[in-house]
This record gives C-alpha cells, sequence and structure tokens, in this order.
C-alpha cells in the first residue's frame, strides 16, 4: 500500500500517501494503520519525519494517534470538526457580528429548506419525522429539557440539509450550527420553556411545508425562524453587557450617597 519515499521530499510524500489511501477507501475507518516502527520501513524515513507527517494528518482530520495498551494510529471519520475550528477562529478574528452571522444562515438556511421542499419525498423523510417527534417529546417536558431539545433541533436544520441532497449544504451547515450553539446558543438564548415552545412551533411549520412541497412558504418560514432567534440572543446578549455598567452605575451612586465614605476613608 506505502512505497518508499525520497527524502527530499518525504514529509509531503508521506501525508499525501496515506490522505489518497484513505480519500480512495483503501483505509477504511477505524482501521488501525501500521505501527510507527513498521511505518518507517514500509516508508524508508526517520521516525521525526514520520512523526511530523502524523500530526499534520491529524490536524487535518484524517488519523486519530491514541496513546495507551490499545492505541495506535486509526483512520478516522471525516466530519467537520476542523472546519468548525478554523470558521471559530474567522469569526473571532474578523469580529464578525452576531447579525452578519444570521443574514448568512438566512441566507444557507433559507436555500437549503427550499431544496429540501422540492425534493422531499418518502423515502428522504424518515429522519426528519422522527427527529420533530422527538423534539415535541422533549417540548413536552420542558425547561429541564433545554440542552436535549437544542441538540434534536440542531439535528432538524441537518436532515433538512439531508433532505435536499446536497452532501456540501450538510456539511457547511454543520459547520455553522457547531459554532453557532457553542457561542451563541448556549449562551445567549434563552433557556425557557417559552424558548422551547417558539422554537418547536417554528420547527412544525417548516417541516410541514416541506412535506407539502411548499418551496416558497419553507423558504420563507426557515428565514424568519432564524431572524426570530437572532433577536432573542441579540437582546439577551445586550443585556449581558449592560448589566456590570449597571452594577458599577448603582455603586458610584450608592458610596456618593453614604455621609460616612468620607470619615472611613
Amino acid at each position: 500500500m506505502f512505497s518508499k519515499v525520497r527524502q527530499v521530499r518525504a514529509f509531503e510524500s508521506i501525508i499525501v500517501q496515506v490522505q489518497n489511501a484513505i480519500l480512495q477507501g483503501r483505509l477504511a475507518v477505524g482501521q488501525r494503520l501500521p505501527s510507527e516502527r513498521e511505518l518507517q520501513g514500509l516508508l524508508d524515513v526517520s521516525r521525526n519525519t514520520l512523526r511530523e507527517s502524523l500530526r499534520v494528518l491529524e490536524q487535518k482530520g484524517l488519523v486519530e494517534i491514541r496513546k495507551g495498551h490499545r492505541g495506535g494510529i486509526f483512520v478516522k471519520e471525516l466530519n467537520s470538526d476542523s472546519m468548525t475550528e478554523t470558521l471559530a477562529l474567522f469569526v473571532q478574528s474578523q469580529r464578525i457580528r452576531m447579525g452578519e452571522i444570521s443574514e448568512f444562515r438566512q441566507d444557507l438556511e433559507g436555500l437549503v429548506t427550499r431544496r429540501a421542499a422540492l425534493r422531499a419525498d418518502a423515502r428522504n423523510t424518515g429522519e426528519l419525522r422522527r427527529l420533530l417527534k422527538r423534539a415535541q417529546t422533549l417540548a413536552a417536558r420542558g425547561a429541564a429539557q433545554w440542552d436535549a431539545f437544542m441538540q434534536v433541533d440542531k439535528e432538524i436544520h441537518l436532515a433538512l440539509a439531508v433532505v435536499g441532497g446536497n452532501p456540501l449544504h450538510r456539511f457547511f451547515l454543520e459547520t455553522v450550527h457547531n459554532n453557532l450553539h457553542r457561542y451563541h446558543i448556549n449562551a445567549y438564548l434563552p433557556r425557557t420553556a417559552k424558548t422551547i415552545r417558539d422554537t418547536l412551533a417554528e420547527l412544525e411549520q417548516i417541516v410541514a411545508a416541506v412535506l407539502a412541497a411548499d418551496a416558497e412558504r419553507a423558504e420563507r418560514l426557515a428565514r424568519a425562524h432564524v431572524r426570530r432567534a437572532t433577536a432573542a440572543m441579540e437582546k439577551s446578549s445586550a443585556a449581558a453587557a449592560a448589566a456590570p455598567e449597571a452594577k458599577a452605575s448603582r455603586s458610584k451612586k450608592s458610596t456618593a450617597g453614604d455621609p460616612h465614605e468620607d470619615r472611613r476613608r
């Protein structure tokens, strides 16, 4: 499967060989690669060169290096984890505002939901229906199920992308939602039963429009769903930012009105 490489290009060649073997299916997800010592012999490279290449492959999300008795180098299932981290750094470094993220989500989720309505049929909507029932069950249990409900909410959005039939839509949507949940939903969306009820009502309407093949309505509802959630988070974020200032202001007023303050100083 692997061949010896020229030392001048050893680093790059190892990465390309392993990457191609994974992408072409010659190495399956979960499969264990030969040990470091075996790979050194197969590739005819130094230990340091091999380890440097493996670190890059790990950073790409192609392999997982496990320690311990059952450790080794294993092929990892490709997912959006690395893309999620990159997007998070980009958003933070560019100081992208919540409103700009919302605008992007409206465009992406509007398109995805429209496409789902155009392509929905009995063969590809089973998981979407199951997830909606799960959301209804969790919503009936109230705010105590907030985290579980929001996870299902995310899965419903991803299921819509699956119904739409374009794997790239699902990949980018998962990347956006991973960041959204980590930095915005968990921090700013009110953890209340009302939030759950409002979200569920919107999801029910969106899914109903998709199942009815009403693309125009599905897109309109998806965009409104994003706008409503964003407005709630922006309101909560503004209140959180104002709280320290209000506290400091009250403290100053209290000190100014204390006739004994000068004597204590």
